[in-house]
């Protein structure tokens, strides 16, 4: 059972953690800023549901 969360804490968790995997790997963001903010919402919400940042 995933442990309990705000949504808040979930997205501030996600958007972390994609910062991170950007700046780590030859990655980059999406350039539409909204369409990568979509995307974090999406993965912090399967975080919090699910316990995983599923692909939304």
């Amino acid at each position: 059972m995933p442990r309990e969360m705000s949504e808040d804490e979930a997205l501030e968790k996600t958007i972390k953690f994609s910062e991170r995997y950007v700046d780590r790997g030859p990655y980059e963001f999406f350039p539409e800023k909204e369409v990568v903010e979509e995307v974090q919402i999406g993965l912090a919400q399967n975080h919090r549901i699910e316990g995983y940042r599923y692909c939304p």
